[in-house]
């Protein structure tokens, strides 16, 4: 594991929440560490909290990197939700605690740490995960969903590697991490990585100076293998085309398989509702209605769609009044088309931002006249963020 180097924990006091006999558990390798800091650490009572807090809080060069990873971990995941997501992947008899007994939320992660501490750090990676809100989103550009296979161990490496490559070149730490999570229909990925190096002033006595470190940096991915989509939360548009052209590559065999430009859009369904299926003037176009729609949660960390269907959407949101209010992302939407030319209506499929799913015969040229007439296609294209705003809402 990459270290975590921190210049102060967020909540100190975590540390007094461990029982005694854990925390000297925990501190005991690093004893001449402490005693050379003048910090007594023989036995559970004789262990001054306080001590070892500022200890941590000035770590240097010479602080045990696995000292400032055990206790950052801990400082960040001794909470009831990390906790759950921990016992769901350790057993909780065989982190050694009595059963029935008083435990902290400090002492259970203490303990992983002791016995399971690479659960321990996939738990870390996988409570960031759950803790993103905000992504964007990349659809493979086929018909049919990618197949997404657990990769061998090899592949993985190879993916750190080349995800760690491209950090050094613009000057972060070297160290990548990845951690992937299959949760039925959603591929988690975790990415931690080195940042920029940083110095900044500290306090230490009284006395002002400063401190340096290589910060963690960390991003995500998620991968719905019903749909074929990946949504990426990473700091810059360029790290999330690197980790579109990475996953495709090394998870799929296919570095173009989630190409990051924006070609249809759903947005005129939110700003002319009726009007954005007009006919138009296309030649030979009678008639479009929406037949299906399907919406995601505001939330997106749980991967939650709903699917709507019917004769005509709009004829039944409009029927509805103020019932009806969409406040979701757009994923995907289905309309018939009636041509003058045919008994049969035509399907067409629109899933942004890169996937329209329609006959491509003689037809084609029709119905791409019409997808961009109403502004399904995007005249030139370029990245645009998903906006949650109403989109059928009732008069």
């Amino acid at each position: 594991m990459t270290s975590v180097r921190l210049p102060r924990l967020s909540r100190p006091g975590v540390l007094e929440s461990i029982a005694p006999k854990r925390l000297f558990e925990l501190l005991q390798p690093y004893t001449d560490f402490f005693a050379s800091r003048s910090v007594r650490i023989e036995s559970p009572d004789s262990i001054d909290c306080q001590a070892v807090i500022r200890e941590i809080t000035q770590a240097d060069r010479e602080t045990p990197a696995d000292l400032l990873d055990a206790i950052c971990l801990i400082d960040e995941l001794a909470n009831a939700v990390a906790v759950e997501l921990l016992l769901d992947r350790v057993p909780a008899s065989s982190l050694g605690l009595e059963h029935g007994g008083e435990h902290s939320e400090a002492d259970i992660v203490t303990a992983a740490w002791l016995s399971h501490r690479e659960k321990l750090v996939q738990t870390h990676a996988l409570s960031r995960l759950k803790r993103t809100r905000s992504y964007d989103y990349f659809q493979a550009n086929q018909t049919t969903a990618p197949k997404f296979v657990t990769p061998a161990e090899e592949t993985l490496e190879q993916l750190e590697r080349d995800i760690d490559s491209w950090h050094v070149e613009r000057f972060r730490a070297q160290g990548t991490k990845v951690e992937i999570f299959e949760n039925g229909n959603e591929v988690e990925f975790s990415i931690m990585h080195g940042s920029l190096y940083r110095r900044q002033p500290v306090l230490n006595n009284g006395r002002f100076g400063f401190q340096s470190f290589w910060p963690v940096q960390s991003a995500s991915a998620i991968y719905n293998r019903e749909f074929g989509e990946l949504r990426i939360n990473a700091k810059s548009a360029k790290e999330k085309a690197l980790y579109c052209r990475l996953l495709g590559m090394h998870m799929f065999g296919n570095e173009d398989l989630f190409p990051t430009g924006t070609k249809y859009t759903l947005e005129p369904l939110r700003e002319f509702e009726f009007d954005a299926l007009a006919p138009g003037d296309i030649e030979g176009v009678r008639n479009v209605r929406m037949v299906e729609l399907w919406l995601g949660d505001p939330d997106s960390r749980y991967g939650v769609i709903t699917i709507r269907k019917g004769d005509d959407l709009f004829d039944w949101a409009q029927a509805k009044k103020k019932d009806i209010h969409i406040e979701r992302r757009l994923i995907s939407a289905t309309f018939k088309m009636e041509l003058l030319s045919r008994k049969t209506e035509l399907a067409i499929t629109v899933r942004p931002p890169n996937v329209a799913i329609y006959s491509r015969g003689t037809v084609s040229a029709i119905i791409e006249a019409w997808l961009t007439q109403r502004g399904f296609i995007l005249a030139k294209q370029s990245p645009r963020r998903t906006r949650h705003e109403p989109a059928l809402a009732g008069t």
